[in-house]
């Protein structure tokens, strides 16, 4: 299973997160409900969007691979190991590359190809959902534990 990336640090998280095992399923299941469309509302555009417009020539696949996760915290996967450019690369093995270029971790370990030495700097591009996503997240969460407490 390949590493969790987060893009953002909420102070607390792990402490909210063990505290909705003490409520019953279904309140785990509403978290994940309303991760989900946090996540299609904010994050799934973002990442589009950036990629698209700053991943260069590599934008729109990485953007068609952007897929919205059912977590309990709003996540979005991107990239995919299906291949979908035409030298065999899938969305994941561009995805950092078209980003950092050979100075990233992603061409650390030998000389990236030359089409994507410079990268696009296309991930730092998304961050202006991170506002909104988080306080409609933590809207829903006070929400669901409110709900759900007195049981």
């Amino acid at each position: 299973m390949a590493p969790k990336t987060f893009d953002t640090y909420v102070d607390g998280l792990d402490d909210i997160l063990r505290a909705f095992r003490n409520l019953p399923k279904e309140a785990s299941a509403e978290l994940r409900q309303a991760s989900q469309v946090v996540a299609d509302k904010h994050m799934a555009p973002a990442w589009r969007e950036a990629a698209i417009n700053y991943a260069g020539p590599w934008g729109q696949v990485i953007a068609d691979s952007v897929k919205v996760k059912k977590d309990r915290v709003p996540a979005v996967n991107i990239g995919g190991q299906r291949k979908k450019f035409s030298g065999g690369a899938s969305p994941t093995m561009v995805r950092y590359l078209t980003d950092k270029g050979d100075r990233g971790r992603a061409g650390s370990q030998k000389r990236a190809p030359e089409a994507f030495r410079q990268g696009t700097d296309w991930i730092s591009q998304v961050r202006q959902y991170q506002g909104g996503a988080l306080q409609e997240w933590a809207k829903a969460v006070d929400q669901i534990i409110m709900k759900w407490s007195h049981l």
